[in-house]
């Protein structure tokens, strides 16, 4: 033990500085490693971390006021553990523009069921009947802040079944309230209103309700019986006033998660992880290469070490203790990078769905992730000492095979002898750079696909600039004559039932100029017996271009459609993409299920939009351009392919540098042979600088088509989830300026080296192989 102590003190006094430096380096890469894991696991338990902290129910229903009996019901349909039923209301704020909201309250909140996170202020008093909790959403897109007063004017019933015809200013109750808190959840709307008031309000404003949102907790496998029986009930209440708004179906909030939510988890986590395990693979690379220079260049010691009897053990044992501070280094350098990781908020859109905002350090990974970045650096360092061990020393053939078609050029035959003598590091080093290649053209392919998505709003449905809901035939005519509105197109939305499953459809008629139909494949219907479906519908159903589905009309018989096409059409309820089908407005008369609300899509001359919205609004209910959430959430992760792909080519560049660096060391006495025979010293920089152009080439041959193809997989996957057209934007620039960018790094990878072998006397290169 004395002898390897010894060892290792004159290794740590000769060379502690190079050790530390390459700790260092291993913990600054591992830092950065762990600290994306953290973030992956934090972006990927946002969402179901929220679900629980608010205590989501399984199930939730919107009965009309007009049907109390229904509500009355619900708690003892099958299935049902517990139901907690509130009042809800309809309010139109006061304000420069006509806006409408949903407002829910209900006495005795049960405490541990719908229980929004309260981001900013605090939940109403039960016994204040002024004081509202807004939803995160609603606060953003109206600009409101706790502290402030809103003033509700409440819609009676008869009002909300004349909301398409128009009913004037409100006939019911006007209340002041003030914004207490702003809350989260994991989606709003529907059922779950976005102004919430306490168990006060409810009491004071309890005649004026218009429905009776229904919040329920099932036992497992309950949810099918409840939903039938939902049903059943529903369809024996007498006729309701608002049928036409208020449809009897079930939602399932923790069951029927928006997909784009998936998605953009599965995508961010995804991306995050690919991301830790190329710097990772990359940072070993780095490492391990410098750590095998390090221990090489001290060969001879090893060899001296042997004669005196230091096993292979006893010098690697050494070299292990004399890395022990580097390792110390690695890993508190990289236990704390972790642990500032909790700073991070998860990625994305993911964000918004964050219980817990602020910092939330991640202790057990940075405490393990420390103990295993000192453990893996001593690890290396044994390998390294080991392998520099048993080098022999040799004279090896200059070239083993010279391929024919290097011609008389001394360089290029023997640069390109040299590359296909590969040995495991030098195939491990191509097929580093070839993830590498294959990464960065995946990553640009997907992000160009995305940007493009983002910065284009037809190819997600939104041509026009104005939204006009529940226009009357007056206002469309006034605008069809408007000098400002350069197109005009009037839909009609209704729900429809295609292969058995009930869906939102969409017929437009054109009243001046024309707004284009994003068309994914195939054409839009332009015929009775035609439809068109959205890309996510079709593919859920394996429904094809050409497939003939079948309708039900309203009395039940069925009605065979042709799909003439996937389009991408916003829903005018949901905002959802890719679930809404398009019929010409005769079909869509003849099999729509329910009264067809109306809306008009304005498309402004150049510089008028503003101004139509300000005019409009003032009357009018209103709305300007919107990004979906699921676009939203594709915006947020344009600049991840970017990170990615820069990352990547700083490993794969670093990779290639340092396989460039050790080839040059390991072909030494062949260059220093090579001169012996005559070799110029630009014919020794140039086969050194064949030698790294054989190195990345096959990486670009590999890497590119294989880039392509996994970047077309990858952003097909995700626009079919998000609801729109997945063809593939390619990034022209990118895949022709790569290769030229990855050989002028290898050839200044080469530069030194190569300088370096044509400086060096043979005699002495010779010495030193």
């Amino acid at each position: 033990m004395s002898a390897v102590r010894a060892v290792a003190r004159a290794e740590l006094r000769t060379r502690w500085r190079a050790l530390l430096a390459l700790g260092l380096v291993f913990g600054l890469a591992g830092g950065v490693v762990l600290a994306a894991a953290a973030l992956a696991v934090r972006t990927a338990t946002a969402y179901p971390r929220l679900v629980e902290a608010v205590h989501l129910d399984d199930a939730r229903v919107l009965v009309p006021a007009d049907q109390p009996a229904l509500a009355a019901a619900v708690p003892g349909l099958p299935g049902v553990e517990r139901a907690w039923v509130t009042t809800g209301f309809i309010a139109q704020i006061d304000g420069p523009a006509v806006r409408y909201v949903s407002l829910g309250a209900g006495a005795d909140p049960p405490g541990d069921l719908v229980e929004p996170v309260v981001l900013q202020g605090r939940a109403p008093s039960p016994d204040a009947v002024d004081e509202v909790l807004i939803g995160e959403p609603l606060a953003g897109t109206g600009g409101y802040g706790v502290g402030d007063e809103l003033t509700l004017r409440m819609l009676t019933l008869d009002e909300v079944a004349r909301f398409d015809v128009g009913f004037g200013t409100p006939d019911g109750p006007v209340a002041t309230v003030r914004v207490v808190g702003i809350a989260r959840m994991p989606g709003w709307g529907g059922a779950l209103a976005n102004v919430l008031a306490g168990p006060a309000f409810a009491e004071r404003y309890a005649a004026d309700a218009v429905s009776s949102p229904v919040f329920v907790d099932l036992r497992d496998g309950a949810a099918d019986a409840f939903a039938g029986a939902y049903a059943a009930a529903a369809a024996a209440q007498p006729p309701s006033l608002v049928a036409q708004y208020f449809f009897p179906t079930v939602d399932r909030p923790r069951l029927d998660v928006d997909p784009a939510v998936r998605t953009a988890e599965r995508v961010l986590t995804g991306g995050l992880s690919v991301f830790a395990l190329v710097l990772a693979a990359g940072g070993l690379l780095v490492v391990g290469q410098a750590l095998l220079r390090h221990h090489g260049a001290g060969h001879a010691a090893q060899r001296v070490e042997s004669a005196l009897g230091l096993t292979a053990a006893g010098r690697a044992g050494a070299r292990v203790l004399a890395a022990a501070p580097a390792a110390a280094v690695a890993g508190l350098v990289g236990g704390a990078l972790a642990f500032t990781a909790g700073v991070l908020p998860p990625l994305g859109s993911q964000a918004a769905y964050e219980p817990d905002p602020g910092f939330r350090p991640p202790l057990a990974l940075a405490a393990g992730g420390a103990v295993l970045l000192a453990a893996v650096f001593l690890l290396l360092t044994a390998l390294a000492a080991v392998v520099a061990g048993l080098r022999a020393p040799g004279v090896r053939r200059v070239v083993s095979r010279a391929p024919r078609w290097g011609g008389r050029a001394p360089a290029v035959v023997v640069g390109l002898g040299l590359a296909l003598r590969r040995g495991p590091r030098e195939l491990l080093a191509t097929l580093g750079a070839a993830a590498a290649v294959t990464g960065v053209v995946a990553a640009a392919v997907f992000g160009a696909g995305a940007a493009r998505l983002v910065e284009t709003p037809a190819r997600y449905g939104q041509v026009a600039d104005l939204t006009v809901v529940d226009a009357r035939p007056d206002d469309l005519a006034a605008l069809a004559a408007d000098p400002r509105v350069a197109a005009l197109e009037v839909s009609n939305g209704a729900d429809v039932e295609i292969a058995g499953v009930r869906l939102e459809a969409s017929a437009r008629e054109r009243r001046v100029g024309s707004l284009p139909v994003e068309t994914a494949q195939g054409r839009p219907a332009q015929a009775p017996g035609e439809v068109a479906l959205g890309p996510r519908f079709a593919a859920r159903l394996g429904i094809a271009v050409g497939d003939t589905v079948t309708a039900r009309a309203p009395d039940g018989s069925p009605v065979p459609l042709a799909v003439t096409g996937l389009v991408v059409v916003r829903s005018e309820n949901t905002g959802v993409l890719g679930e809404v089908a398009q019929l010409v407005p005769e079909q869509l008369a003849a099999i729509g299920l329910n009264e067809p609300l109306v809306a008009g899509h304005v498309l402004a001359v150049p510089g008028a939009a503003g101004e139509l919205y300000a005019e409009l609004s003032a009357r009018l209910e209103v709305f300007e351009r919107e990004v979906p959430p699921s676009v939203a959430t594709l915006a947020d992760l344009v600049a991840l392919p970017e990170l990615l792909a820069l990352v990547l080519a700083l490993v794969g560049g670093a990779g290639t540098a340092q396989a460039v660096l050790s080839a040059t060391r390991r072909h030494t006495g062949d260059l220093a042979v090579l001169a012996a025979l005559g070799g110029t010293p630009g014919q020794l920089r140039s086969t050194v600088a064949v030698l790294a152009a054989a190195t990345v080439l096959p990486a670009l041959l590999v890497g590119v088509p294989l880039g392509l193809a996994v970047g077309r997989v990858l952003w097909a996957e995700v626009a079919l989830s998000t609801g729109v057209a997945g063809d593939v934007a390619v990034p022209v620039t990118l895949l022709v300026a790569i290769g030229p960018v990855a050989l002028l790094g290898a050839l200044l990878a080469a530069a030194r080296p190569g300088l370096r072998a044509a400086r060096t006397p043979p005699a002495a290169a010779l010495s030193e192989s």
